[in-house]
């Protein structure tokens, strides 16, 4: 498993997230290449060697007349991306970081999402660091990111809407769910564009994984602090990349309509749910309840609390941030005398160790072959226990 490992020391932008990928690629020229198909006029990329507190890292930086150009909603971003000569992993990624951001723009100025207009996050910098960030991910193809927990930073910055407080309201908005600290420095360390990428791109937040480092890069920002302004990123192998993080959200339900059980369900699975269940309890005053429980990876935490408040009755969600093993798994199919049916195996040091029918192939048989579930299943559990045997 590749694992790309972004430490966020003196926290993430998309300038820095651009430039720390170079360094780790080495692809500068393949990737400026790439950025000419952008369908973006009068501007100019330039990625140059730089010292941050005596560390070579790059920096990346985009040049443009700002009288020249005008804000943006999603939709007019959306064409730029779709004009563009990127493929369509990129193109994907692209539009989700943006999407990401506009729902925390609209939520911050109380506005529906295609009314949203881009100020900062909208400039041509700003389009081709998201841009250019998709066709990096694209170019590394990592089976799992992880992030450091991010330092939120402190002070004031201007923008056009004023000065504001550090994290910038988009920016906060951006990080609910996302481990964050405070480092003492005073200054923006987490932008609204690196907020959305770390809480798009991230599988997982926390240390450094367990792995055999391979490469990794350097990336600065503008500013210069007491320590070094820059992101650095591992990439690296691991054979068990067994543990990770996960969020549990659980909710007292005592006045919902229980036929909405399983359209919420059906919803929050549809969404990425890990697992969604809901278990009977008693409340004060003898009152019948359920608790709706749902797992979920830490980037779909705020997707699946915004489910519940919107189909369940609640005015609150508690939520906790858990470590979870679990074993690599693997889904095969098997011919049987039923035809094809899928199993899924777990293994664990790379062996098989459990293998288990899946549900549907079994009752589509059952039906088929007008035979019981029950003696479908005990015979290709036979077949299961062979594998792991």
């Amino acid at each position: 498993m590749r694992i790309l490992y972004f430490d966020c020391v003196s926290g993430i932008s998309g300038d820095m997230t651009i430039s720390a990928l170079v360094s780790l690629t080495g692809a500068r020229e393949e990737f400026l290449k790439r950025l000419d198909g952008v369908a973006l006029q009068d501007y100019r990329a330039e990625i140059k060697d730089v010292v941050k507190n005596g560390i070579s890292a790059l920096g990346f930086k985009v040049s443009y007349d700002e009288t020249q150009h005008h804000k943006r909603n999603l939709e007019d971003i959306y064409g730029i991306i779709e004009s563009s000569g990127l493929d369509e992993n990129e193109k994907r990624l692209s539009k989700e970081l943006f999407a990401n951001l506009g729902r925390a723009e609209a939520k911050v100025h109380g506005l529906p999402l295609n009314e949203v207009h881009f100020h900062e996050v909208g400039a041509v910098d700003s389009i081709i660091d998201i841009i250019g960030t998709s066709i990096l991910i694209n170019i590394i193809h990592p089976d799992r990111i992880v992030f450091s927990p991010l330092p939120a930073g402190g002070g004031y910055i201007n923008t056009e809407h004023g000065r504001l407080p550090v994290p910038a309201p988009a920016a906060a908005e951006l990080l609910k769910g996302v481990p964050v600290y405070d480092n003492g420095i005073d200054a923006e360390l987490v932008t609204p564009t690196g907020a959305a990428i770390a809480s798009t791109l991230a599988d997982g937040f926390g240390g450094m994984p367990a792995m055999t480092i391979g490469s990794l890069g350097y990336g600065s920002g503008e500013k210069d602090f007491a320590v070094p302004n820059i992101l650095r990123v591992f990439f690296g192998e691991a054979e068990d990349c067994g543990k990770d993080r996960i969020y549990l959200l659980q909710a007292n339900i005592d006045d919902m309509n229980p036929q909405a059980g399983e359209h919420i369900m059906d919803r929050l699975f549809k969404e990425g749910a890990l697992d969604v269940y809901i278990q009977p309890i008693i409340m004060k005053k003898s009152r019948p309840a359920v608790i709706i429980s749902v797992i979920c990876e830490t980037g779909d935490l705020i997707k699946m609390q915004d489910i519940l408040f919107a189909e369940t009755t609640t005015f609150g969600i508690r939520r906790q941030l858990m470590d979870r093993s679990k074993l690599e798994r693997k889904m095969i199919s098997v011919e049987s005398e039923y035809g094809p049916i899928h199993i899924k195996l777990g293994y664990l040091g790379g062996k098989p160790i459990k293998a288990m029918p899946e549900y549907e192939d079994i009752k589509k048989a059952a039906q088929v072959y007008s035979r019981p579930f029950n003696e479908i299943y005990n015979e290709i559990l036979g077949i299961c226990r062979d594998m792991t045997k």
